[in-house]
């Protein structure tokens, strides 16, 4: 993504709704069909760890570590006292194999720089020991595409069975796939569609990214954590983005 994002990410990142509405979900969909917060605890990798804040929330697991191509997001994750972190290339990762019991790509596998996500995929899958995880969450639907996916440097947007089909093709197995952000879907479905009738003045794309007022934060969050709630037990059939937990066969 452009480099002025992780800086947003940096800032908004501990208090945003999405970002808080995500870690909630993603929390959910762990504890809904995993021992995660068990005595032993996990080697945990946070691929494309972006500005750090995930590792945070998975330190709570076990031991964390984070990597990222880019000197920006790493010098984001050093402010926030991170030092298990690596510069390395998902592309050709420098891991040993068997080393982790969960690996995380959040917002990694749509990136442009991935010209094959099933052979990522397979390298994760090598990373896993015995029974390990994979935690996915990527962007949703061809419909959603906007000047955002440019900001972001997105290549694809997937369906809930495209990233299902992916994971396959790579050796997991799926336990739990649900769509996030089910409730404002519409929203953000004609925002979408109207940022593509209406470009940007200047020519430059603009991310969705931005500080929300208290009142509207707390609202937005609210739905999102009823959301997490909810998908413990049930998968959504929409939503702006998808989350699936899968497993080494």
């Amino acid at each position: 993504m452009e480099k002025d994002e992780y800086r947003k990410h940096f800032e908004l990142e501990e208090s945003h709704w999405w970002f808080k509405g995500r870690r909630r979900t993603l929390l959910s969909v762990l504890r809904s069909r995993t021992k995660v917060k068990g005595a032993e605890p996990l080697a945990i990798l946070d691929a494309g760890c972006g500005a750090g804040y995930n590792l945070k929330m998975f330190e709570r697991f076990g031991t964390a570590f984070g990597f990222d191509h880019s000197p920006d997001a790493l010098a984001y994750c050093r402010r926030r006292g991170l030092t298990r972190i690596a510069r390395a290339d998902i592309n050709a990762l420098p891991f040993q194999p068997a080393r982790f019991n969960l690996v995380s790509l959040l917002d990694v596998l749509y990136h442009k720089s991935i010209s094959d996500d099933v052979a990522v995929l397979k390298e994760i899958h090598g990373l896993l020991k015995e029974g390990g995880l994979v935690l996915v969450f990527d962007n949703a639907f061809k419909a959603l595409r906007s000047p955002h996916d440019a900001v972001y440097h997105s290549r694809e947007r997937y369906t809930k069975k495209s990233l299902k089909n992916r994971l396959e093709a790579a050796g997991f197995r799926p336990v739990r796939a649900t769509y996030f952000n089910f409730s404002l879907f519409p929203v953000v479905f004609l925002i979408r569609f109207w940022q593509r009738l209406r470009p940007a003045k200047g020519g430059s794309p603009q991310s969705d990214l931005k500080a929300a007022p208290r009142l509207v934060n707390a609202l937005l969050y609210g739905i999102l954590r009823l959301e997490a709630f909810l998908s413990r037990k049930i998968s959504f059939p929409w939503g702006s983005s998808i989350v699936i937990l899968a497993k080494k066969k």
